[in-house]
């Protein structure tokens, strides 16, 4: 019995050790640091055109050889992300108002008015100060739809002319000019048919321009 109960105590004390050596290798240095400001904040796509009146051209009372000079917009992104910038066009109507006599005789039947297949326009981008734009598209077809287009103003309708990425803070301006020839000609696809002037009087035309800036 002597000599069992050492050796208990001393499997006792072996165990014991034991337990200290292995909780010694649980205990390590440690040090926790929290961060409690973390932030996300969605930007923002903001195109200002103009002001809070846009321009927006009424010409009255035009005739064959006038010219509306260029009408331009200011167009700015005073959001935080850049966007592609472009704009895009409807013809809403053209509209005969009334057939008077001059243009029974040059044989205008009635609705639809005819003025803005005569009319030529010329869009463009450029600094908004400037009095003329650098980038240019004109029209250079006149008259009635035929197989190889849509002349005019008319032939703008459903189309769209893209700047490019306008950044934040950064501005352009588009420009629009329209015109009508002195001697009113049609396009027939292949060559130029003289057209009675008369044939426009008291037509009108209304358009829209629509302006989108979109993440790029």
């Amino acid at each position: 019995m002597r000599k069992i109960m050492p050796l208990l105590l001393s499997i006792l004390v072996i165990l014991v050790a034991g337990m200290f050596v292995g909780a010694g290798i649980f205990a390590v240095f440690s040090d926790t640091e929290t961060i409690n400001e973390n932030s996300l904040t969605a930007g923002t796509l903001d195109l200002e055109v103009g002001s809070s009146t846009p321009v927006v051209i009424t010409i009255t009372n035009m005739k064959p050889g006038d010219d509306t000079g260029y009408h331009k917009w200011r167009c700015k992104n005073v959001g935080t992300l850049p966007g592609k910038l472009y704009v895009e066009f409807r013809v809403i109507s053209n509209d005969e108002n009334e057939v008077v006599e001059p243009e029974a005789i040059a044989g205008d039947t009635g609705e639809p008015g005819e003025l803005g297949q005569y009319l030529h326009y010329t869009i463009g981008w450029g600094p908004y100060g400037w009095s003329v734009p650098s980038r240019l598209k004109s029209a250079w077809q006149t008259g009635p739809r035929h197989p190889w287009g849509i002349p005019g103003l008319n032939g703008l309708d459903g189309t769209t002319y893209e700047y490019g990425i306008l950044g934040p803070g950064e501005e352009i301006g588009f420009f629009m000019k329209l015109s009508l020839d002195e001697d009113l000609r049609r396009w027939d696809g292949t060559k130029w048919v003289d057209v009675d002037d008369n044939i426009i009087q008291s037509d009108s035309v209304q358009f829209m321009i629509i302006f989108h800036l979109e993440q790029e």
